[in-house]
């Protein structure tokens, strides 16, 4: 008996066999054939034939990968979203308002959740102070400030560089910047109010007679990430004398 080539090497007979090795040759490739052929039997509808493996004649059946079959969805509303590569998953649909949003933490990435009410605050803070303060006569002195009145997102901290508002990241933008002060009993001829960027005059100055002086500065600025506001004021007077201050920064355009 001779072998099939190139591939199988099943049983066949030749010309030269006798009937009886020539029906048992058969009967060998028949069988061989039989079960080369397994892995074909079975499957179900819908399904189609894939290579399991790199060995010859393995194959099993699979679902048709060739599209997102529609028996993933169960509900009305319901998404496809990816859980990892090549790797489809359904997201049930949210409760009435809801809004898609991106969760890394959800198998998907993306849940269902509230959407947020109304307009979100500008970004703004007010810090102020009220109490002695010492002065050196004709010394600009920038105001300091320990308690806050609102502070939206950190421009302003209580114990370090109380003087001064430092826009956060992310929030640069056009502000309006504010200083206003009361000094009572100075005795002071004059004063200087200033409002700095990182350290350096602004937009001006106003003069204050009034011995007991008040006054208040509100300017618009460009300030980027990182840039910090302080008020200064110079006056006549040497000496501790009670000192209201009040600084505010609020973000009006970007």
């Amino acid at each position: 008996m001779a072998t099939t080539t190139p591939n199988f090497g099943w049983a066949v007979p030749t010309s030269t066999d006798l009937v009886k090795d020539g029906a048992v040759a058969i009967e060998t490739l028949g069988d061989a054939i039989d079960a080369s052929l397994v892995d074909l039997k079975g499957g179900t509808t819908g399904q189609v034939l894939a290579k399991a493996s790199g060995t010859d004649m393995d194959f099993s059946w699979v679902t048709d990968a060739t599209g997102i079959p529609a028996t993933i969805f169960d509900a009305k509303g319901d998404i496809i979203a990816a859980t990892a590569a090549d790797t489809a998953s359904r997201l049930a649909v949210g409760t009435n308002g809801q809004v898609l949003t991106a969760d890394s933490t959800a198998a998907t990435g993306l849940k269902w959740a509230s959407a947020a009410s109304g307009q979100a605050a500008a970004p703004t803070c007010t810090a102020y102070t009220n109490g002695n303060m010492s002065w050196t006569g004709g010394t600009p002195q920038n105001f300091t400030y320990t308690s806050e009145e609102t502070d939206t997102d950190g421009f302003h901290n209580n114990s370090t560089n109380t003087d001064r508002m430092t826009v956060p990241t992310g929030f640069g933008g056009v502000y309006v910047v504010t200083i206003s002060y009361l000094i009572s009993g100075a005795g002071s001829s004059y004063h200087y109010l200033q409002i700095q960027k990182n350290g350096a005059n602004m937009n001006g100055t106003t003069v204050m007679s009034d011995p007991n002086g008040r006054g208040s500065l509100t300017i618009i600025a460009a300030l980027n990430a990182g840039d910090y506001v302080t008020a200064s004021l110079q006056q006549s007077g040497t000496g501790t004398f009670y000192t209201e201050r009040r600084f505010s920064v609020t973000r009006v355009g970007l």
